[in-house]
């Protein structure tokens, strides 16, 4: 296979509090500096949640896609009035702002207050990522007020890893043309290859009496991601494929930038902004006609990204959120935490992701990308040596949120044509040299690259799992779905890059693709989940635009698949399915007829997975139909 000249992204993050080695206490700050956080409150009747969310996702229900608001679902399963009154007093008698959300409450004060009311000193700490945090010199004492409410302080932890992201620059030699049956890929040759509807397809978007062209008018999507992007890469990627001069309308772009936290600003050197230019892209190349907003938070910490999915609730402004990022769900268990069980993290990020779902909203998440051996043994974080062991990533694990994973799209190539037409996909894993995968100095072995995938050993099988033969009748499983991911980790790889069935890389197959984005006015290759999630949710926005909005979208994932098992025929057929590879752990066997560990239940036929197999579909990238 020829070198590809591309940019990695895992988009991974250390969210849980690992270890001594994680972080390196500075100084003090100063008692006048003002801080943030959330102060978090059990969910009331979480059983009548769990029922009222079966009843939304019911065609037989008269609660079918009935969602509720935010004061609904405070006044249904929040904390009671009275609770969150009582510690908000309690915040307020020790000078602290606050502000009372659905489930929790959102405060800021000084530093030395902050210190005072917890009996702990806060300071500025380094993370392995170079990025500096606030942290408590010790654990947080909570008043009697907080720890009658059952309140819980994500906040300050001074162990968390910071964020992990696995990344590499590479300019493309000849970024101008479609060089191979593998890539580079633009947004437009993933439109054919995947049957996006027709660009001049019609639909009454929901609710609607009025013709609107079916690109995702009417729905609002976002990604959560920690930095800023350039409108000019947006740019730069319609125009290359002429997208106003084609279609007849300006470029898409960002319709909103919410900031929380604080968020974090653009720079071209950060693998921060890479990250949420790529999403940005897949967003609005994916749905045009959608509005696209991107939730910018200071950092990929626990403390931030629960900020983030709080302010997406409370929100409530859009129907589906892309989140780029991860982390093995072990290291959230005491064996990762000297004995502590961190899972109580896990908890809370679930309660908000099913007050999301009643809502509506939609959560997708990368699958990972180290295949099915997602976590480093826990002695690497006291600097023993170690391997990398089988492990899924959260969130994707929860069962309120869609896993997307993937591998190697191949299409049709000729040179000189555009034409980019479906040909096969495979998902054999990329054997890894060893690495430092947290920067904390001493590397593990054994990994392998692709799209995550296998048995959570955390969280229990979700309803829509139960007529699809997942390999478990007990756990959740994952992804969900898949798209293009992309393989050969240039720099981590072993070489060469020809995917494997045994530990030893022996199968031979050599198809490895990639996607194009631009960062800071230049262009760049792609691999990673982070690109198949996005991805999926653009598609997602176009089924939004014509039902509305769906929630949790996995029973939907899996009825049609069962479907197209049942009853076979074009018509039925929402997946592209039988894909070969192979995760590090297990082949890509076909336990029910259809699911995998690196595909879930295939990659979707666009048009047919929206409910339109009648649709004429996207053609050659740069045309009417696929500008």
């Amino acid at each position: 296979m020829r070198k590809l000249s591309l940019i990695l992204s895992t988009a991974l993050c250390g969210l849980a509090s690992i270890g001594a080695a994680a972080a390196a206490p500075l100084p003090a700050i100063a008692a006048s500096s003002p801080v943030e956080f959330d102060v978090f409150l059990p969910l009331r009747n979480s059983a009548g949640l769990d029922a009222l969310l079966a009843r939304q996702q019911d065609v037989s229900s008269a609660d079918y896609h009935k969602w509720l608001t935010p004061s609904q679902f405070a006044a249904r399963f929040g904390a009671t009035e009275a609770a969150k009154q009582a510690v908000a007093a309690d915040l307020a008698q020790h000078g602290l702002a606050v502000t009372i959300q659905s489930r929790s409450l959102h405060v800021s004060g000084s530093a030395a207050a902050i210190n005072a009311m917890f009996s702990t000193t806060l300071a500025r700490a380094r993370m392995p990522s170079g990025k500096l945090r606030t942290v408590s010199a010790t654990p947080l004492v909570l008043t009697p007020a907080l720890s009658a409410a059952g309140a819980f302080v994500p906040a300050f932890s001074s162990a968390s890893p910071g964020m992990h992201v696995l990344s590499k620059h590479f300019k493309l030699a000849d970024p101008s043309n479609r060089t191979s049956t593998t890539g580079g890929y633009w947004y437009d040759d993933l439109k054919q290859a995947y049957g996006w509807p027709s660009y001049q397809t019609l639909t009454y978007p929901y609710g609607k009496s009025t013709l609107a062209r079916l690109d995702g008018t009417g729905a609002t999507i976002a990604t959560l991601i920690s930095s800023d992007v350039l409108d000019s890469d947006s740019d730069l990627i319609f125009d290359h494929e002429n997208f106003s001069k084609t279609a007849g309308v300006p470029d898409p772009v960002l319709y909103a930038r919410r900031t929380v936290l604080g968020g974090n600003a653009f720079s071209a050197a950060s693998d921060d902004s890479f990250e949420a230019s790529l999403d940005v892209q897949e967003l609005l190349t994916g749905a045009p006609g959608a509005h696209v907003v991107l939730y910018n938070i200071p950092d990929l910490s626990d403390e931030s990204i629960l900020a983030g999915y709080t302010a997406i609730d409370e929100d409530n402004a859009v129907d589906a959120v892309s989140s780029s990022f991860g982390e093995c769900e072990l290291v959230y268990t005491a064996a990762y935490n000297n004995g502590v069980d961190q899972t109580s993290i896990l908890k809370a990020y679930g309660e908000l992701f099913k007050q999301g779902n009643s809502q509506g909203i939609t959560f997708m998440a990368s699958s990972g990308d180290e295949a099915g051996l997602e976590c480093p043994q826990p002695q690497y974080f006291s600097g023993e040596k170690a391997k990398f062991i089988p492990g899924v990533s959260t969130p994707a694990a929860d069962p309120s949120v869609t896993s997307v994973g993937g591998g190697n799209v191949v299409t049709t190539f000729k040179a000189g044509s555009l034409v980019s037409k479906y040909v096969d996909e495979n998902a054999y894993d990329d054997p890894e040299i060893p690495y430092d995968i947290y920067g904390l100095g001493l590397n593990v072995s054994g990994g392998a690259w692709g799209a995550g995938g296998g048995v959570s050993q955390l969280f229990a099988a979700p309803a829509y799992q139960k007529y699809t033969n997942t390999g478990s009748t007990t756990a959740r499983t994952l992804p969900d779905i898949g798209m293009q991911v992309g393989g050969c980790p240039a720099g981590i790889a072993k070489l060469p890059c020809n995917g494997g069935d045994t530990a030893k890389n022996g199968d031979g197959n050599a198809d490895r693709s990639y996607v194009i984005i631009a960062l800071g006015g230049t262009l760049y290759g792609v691999i990673g989940t982070s690109v198949s999630s996005p991805e999926f949710t653009g598609a997602l926005a176009l089924l939004i635009e014509r039902e509305g909005r769906q929630g949790n979208v996995n029973k939907y994932i899996y009825s049609l698949a069962t479907k197209q098992a049942v009853f076979g025929g074009a018509a039925n057929t929402a997946y592209h399915q039988d894909i070969p590879g192979y995760n590090g752990v297990v082949k890509n066997t076909k336990p029910g007829g259809y699911y995998n560990y690196t595909y879930g239940v295939g990659s979707p036929y666009v048009y047919r997975f929206i409910g339109l197999p009648k649709a004429a579909v996207a053609g050659t990238p740069q045309s009417a139909s696929n500008p």
